[in-house]
This record gives C-alpha cells, structure tokens and sequence, in this order.
C-alpha cells in the first residue's frame, strides 16, 4: 500500500512540475503532450495481475534477484523496476513414447506412458530457480528422460514375464510412487501415469500367450478335478443317507403294519385268479 501511495503522490508532483513547466516556458505543445501521456503509464507499472490457475514469481535487480514470495492470482502491485514472471499452474497432459527399459532377466521393453503433472504453486519459486520462465512443454525432453529413469529402475527388479502379465500394475505403482518424489524436488506435481503399452518383441509375446495358455488349461484341469471330487462326495453321502434310511424302514416294516397297509389299499373286490392257499391267508394277521 506504501508503494501505491507513494506512486501516485510522485506522479501527481511530476504533472504539476510538467504544468509549469508548460505554462512557463515556450516549448511546443506536443512535447508537454507527450509528457503527459508518459506520466499517465507510469502507474500502470506500478501493477501486475496474476491470472487464474497462474502464480507469480517476482524479480528485481535491486533486491538479490529473484524474489521468494510466490504471488497468488489477483490484482498485485510492484516497484517499476520488478519484473513479474507468470507461471501456469494448470494440468498438462505428456505422452512418451518409445521408452526402452532393461528388466531383472536382460530382456529389453519398449513403452508408451502417459503421465498428467502440473506446477505446485507452493514450490514455484524451486520450479523458477531451476528452470526459470519455461512451461512444462518447453522440458518435455527432461520430464520424459526422467520418467523413462524411474520405470527402468522399477523394471529392473522384476523378469519380463511379470513386467509384461501378473506385475504390470505393481509395476506403474511404483514407478509412479518414484516419479513423484523426484519431480517433487523440482516443483513438479505428478497427478497421474498411465502404461498404454509395453512390446518385447514377437518371440516374447508369443512365449507370454503360450504361458498364459498353459496357466489357463492347468487352471481348468484343477477346478474339474475338485468339481469331480466334489461331486463324489455328495454321492457317497447320498447313498449313505439312503441307506441309513432303508434300515431304518426295514426296522420299522412289521407284518402286521404291511397287512394294514394291504387293506388299505384293497378295493373289496375278490380276485379271479387265486394262486395257492384261499385269500385270506394273504390278509392273516399276526398278533
């Protein structure tokens, strides 16, 4: 606010100078035109506006240089001899590709990632002091070594089988866990790192599918087997249980219960064709 003031009590002094002078002395209007015009763009140096999704980084020769404080968005003022570097601070999107990495059994992987970073505005000032006014596009040769750095030192730790099936995304964790750090350093925020792609090669590929083919066969061949198993369990205890409930019934059938259940059943009607002893020996019954 001090330098505001001051700004505008020195303008508002240097026109009433320009006004006498003016005033006092022959000289051609254009020239005190001028003047007045120069003194009406002096306030206006005086004043920055750090747009959205931006930071500033101010500096100034008479003050060691570059200035630590990181100016937030909005309406700032400044000495005229600051000069105020804009720093975006938005999501940028980088695919690298053609990423070649050594795994843990000497194989070579080439690979296509994707990685979303921006600025952290509370470490621009570490961003500026490294890489100065320069966006992220402009080291997207330095973001891309880096990356490509911290996937091989991952990579290395695991056969290319795991790298290219079961690990892939053990792989991309770490890998993004290490990149983060890193680039941290240097202000940089890693939001996000996708794997697209890996290729090893038509021998290795084939050599993963055929793999993969025997794992899923094994894998079938073993759940048959339990199912199987399985299945014969059931039976077994199916047919003790019929069983167990045959000799129960055996146990409990008496003649006298088998005759009841026979006149039960019986309609009254004689039958025509008797074989053996008179019908009621058949309907006999034991006391």
């Amino acid at each position: 606010m001090g330098l505001i003031i001051t700004s505008v009590i020195l303008t508002l002094l240097t026109i009433g100078g320009i006004l006498t002078y003016c005033t006092y002395t022959e000289h051609s209007k254009k020239i005190c035109l001028l003047g007045f015009l120069w003194l009406l763009l002096i306030p206006f140096g005086c004043f920055t506006i750090i747009g959205v999704n931006t930071v500033g980084i101010m500096y100034n020769p008479f003050k060691n240089g570059v200035q630590n404080e990181v100016l937030a968005e909005g309406f700032k003022s400044k000495s005229p001899f600051d000069k105020i570097y804009k720093i975006s601070t938005e999501v940028q999107e980088f695919t690298f590709k053609d990423l070649t990495v050594q795994t843990g059994d000497s194989q070579w992987v080439n690979s296509i990632i994707q990685i979303q970073v921006r600025i952290d505005r509370e470490k621009a000032f570490e961003y500026f002091k490294k890489y100065g006014g320069k966006n992220l596009k402009n080291i997207q040769s330095i973001l891309s070594n880096t990356t490509q750095k911290q996937l091989e030192k991952t990579s290395i730790q695991y056969n290319i089988m795991q790298v290219l099936g079961e690990k892939r995304d053990e792989i991309v964790n770490k890998t993004s866990e290490e990149l983060r750090k890193e680039l941290l350093n240097d202000g940089i925020l890693v939001e996000r790192i996708v794997l697209v792609d890996t290729d090893a090669g038509e021998a290795i590929e084939k050599a993963i599918e055929k793999e993969a083919s025997a794992k899923k066969e094994a894998e079938t061949a073993k759940y048959q087997k339990e199912k199987a198993e399985l299945e014969g369990e059931a039976k077994v205890i199916q047919a003790k249980k019929e069983k167990e409930a045959n000799e129960l019934k055996q146990k409990t059938l008496t003649n006298q219960i088998l005759t009841e259940k026979m006149i039960e059943k019986w309609d009254g009607k004689m039958p025509t064709t008797m074989v053996g002893q008179d019908i009621l020996s058949l309907l006999k019954i034991n006391k």
